[in-house]
């Protein structure tokens, strides 16, 4: 997720590729990126997740969701999910019942008082997007968005936080928007998930040999090492991070100003290749720094 414009940004101690979790966004957005690899990953989360059989997805990674005008801030979705059609355009049988849309966001930044506010505004922007003009509102999409975090949101130490609309003065009352946020505590001990959510999250922010308790862990875990082991991925890591640096020192000395300060959430968010398409089209960055506010 993208990261706070008026956060403190202060110099990191560099990780190795090797030493990176699922959890990290570098890594959890390239795991999304590897095709067929990368649905399959999405697919075992959703499935683990949800504690629903789930067959086939379509991804689109690091998706960008503009604002409402040229002026409005945008977001970007780490990992867009869309429900998988046959050919005949009609929906696959076990996809039906599930909801239509996924973001799924790992965040590692700490933002416990804003991130409320932040999902109301993905789920608005998600919306303005998913309903043709004409539609009834019957056809406007569910959407989850599902947020995975190693600190306590809500301070129940709870694992799931499931978040839905409803009637505050009756809770009784059926009201079904198809909106819904999952908050996923890695730690959390309360509630009653399932012992592979558990296994899962656990790998998730630790992404261990000792912490592949299962097949479907075992299966990330492949893709982990193959995607760590590619070259191309080391590179982009190592472009990322050296430009981050770079960029630290410049807007430490510049009084952070609009370039530094996006090529610096760029970086933190895994986006290298917008780091490297905006060095050479101003256009483009100028896209950039509308999306994160900067402009």
């Amino acid at each position: 997720m993208m990261q706070n414009n008026n956060e403190i940004v202060t110099k990191r101690e560099f990780r190795k590729l090797e030493d990176l979790n699922v959890i990290d966004n570098f890594l959890f957005q390239e795991l999304l990126m590897q095709e067929e690899d990368g649905e399959e990953f999405a697919r075992i989360l959703l499935k683990t997740i949800l504690g629903k059989p789930i067959r086939k997805v379509k991804i689109v990674p690091q998706k960008n969701i503009p604002g409402i005008d040229t002026n409005k801030h945008g977001i970007r979705l780490d990992a867009y999910i869309e429900e998988v059609v046959d050919e005949d355009g009609s929906k696959m049988s076990d996809v039906e019942i599930l909801p239509t849309i996924y973001d799924i966001e790992p965040n590692n930044t700490y933002e416990k008082e804003t991130l409320p506010k932040r999902m109301r505004y993905y789920h608005g922007l998600i919306d303005t997007k998913l309903l043709s003009t004409g539609a009834g509102y019957g056809k406007l999409p569910n959407v989850f968005i599902i947020v995975i975090l190693p600190y306590d949101p809500f301070g129940k130490n709870r694992m799931v936080y499931t978040v839905g609309n409803r009637c505050i003065e009756d809770t009784s009352i059926p009201y079904e928007d198809g909106a819904r946020k999952i908050y996923l505590y890695t730690k959390g001990t309360e509630g009653n998930p399932s012992q592979e959510l558990k296994d899962m999250l656990k790998y998730i922010e630790k992404s261990t040999a000792e912490n592949i308790t299962n097949g479907d862990i075992a299966s990330v875990s492949e893709l982990v090492d193959k995607v760590k082991k590619r070259r191309e991925v080391g590179v982009n890591y190592m472009k990322s991070w050296e430009i981050e640096q770079m960029a630290r020192e410049e807007g430490q000395k510049e009084g952070k100003n609009q370039i530094n300060q996006l090529i610096i959430l760029l970086a933190e968010a895994g986006r290298t290749e917008d780091i490297i398409k905006a060095a050479v089209d101003t256009d483009y960055q100028d896209v950039l720094l509308a999306e994160f506010g900067l402009k």
